[in-house]
């Protein structure tokens, strides 16, 4: 099978061989019956994502890990396959049972998914792929199909700033849909994606204590809104001294987080 260039050969390879009973290039022999055809299926998936860069998606990708891309053991390819009047529907719940069916001549086009656009995490990656073919009759013809990301995703990044001026935090984002990821301890480098919904607006909120012992909130705020097949990035820094806020970044743009220092005793 040929493999996107983008794709480290290992992750691409598992998803071709898990592809491989309704997505391979292997020669299929022609249809026994006279008047109609067959289609096989040539998948690849592209780790490709956007990102934002001077405000502006323009050319500006990124690679999905390896580790975000379709495993072998969690792989349901689902497929739809129609006609341009919609009076003809076959569905796949997985690939494997793609059986390349008779059809008759025709137009027909063939709509891909795996994963769920409804669902939030770090292993909610959710790819689409779609392509319109041709079927012609005593032929099994070929059909390349390329999956992409469809939903987005975020890394949270922090300052050294903010992890020499806080000993410890409790950080959540949030999203509209109320999925809430938690965030204890960020690593400097390869910070693990959560993948959300696009067209979502996402929160933040949680608290910290500082190197001095005073412990402090940071309410629920409102810091942005995805985009399709677009990785985002969260960057937070503890800002000035004395300074009451959180200077935060989402892509390129910047929002100010309040801080409220916590009573221990309110009603003392």
């Amino acid at each position: 099978m040929n493999i996107n260039r983008h794709i480290l050969l290992p992750a691409a390879s598992l998803f071709a061989l898990l592809l491989g009973g309704g997505c391979s290039k292997s020669p299929s022999p022609a249809p026994d019956d006279p008047q109609k055809g067959a289609i096989a299926f040539d998948c690849t998936v592209s780790p490709e994502v956007a990102v934002v860069a001077d405000g502006t998606k323009a050319g500006a990708t990124r690679t999905l890990p390896a580790s975000c891309l379709p495993a072998p053991e969690q792989m349901k390819l689902k497929l739809k396959l129609v006609d341009p009047d919609k009076t003809f529907e076959m569905t796949y719940e997985s690939m494997v049972d793609y059986d390349q069916p008779l059809l008759d001549p025709g137009s027909y086009t063939a709509g891909f998914s795996y994963g769920d656009p409804a669902e939030e995490g770090p292993d909610a990656a959710y790819f689409v792929g779609s392509t319109t073919c041709t079927i012609v009759a005593r032929k099994t013809i070929t059909q390349q199909v390329s999956h992409t990301l469809a939903n987005a995703l975020y890394t949270l990044h922090l300052s050294d700033w903010f992890k020499n001026y806080y000993t410890s935090y409790n950080l959540t984002v949030s999203t509209e849909s109320g999925y809430q990821s938690g965030h204890t301890l960020v690593p400097d480098t390869n910070p693990t994606p959560i993948f959300v919904r696009p067209n979502t607006k996402l929160y933040l909120s949680g608290k910290a204590t500082k190197t001095n012992g005073v412990e402090v909130e940071f309410p629920k705020t409102e810091i942005g809104v995805t985009a399709a097949r677009t990785w985002h990035s969260i960057e937070i820094d503890a800002g000035s001294a004395g300074q009451a806020s959180l200077d935060l970044r989402f892509d390129d743009t910047p929002t100010t987080v309040e801080t409220r220092e916590i009573e221990l005793n309110p009603e003392a």
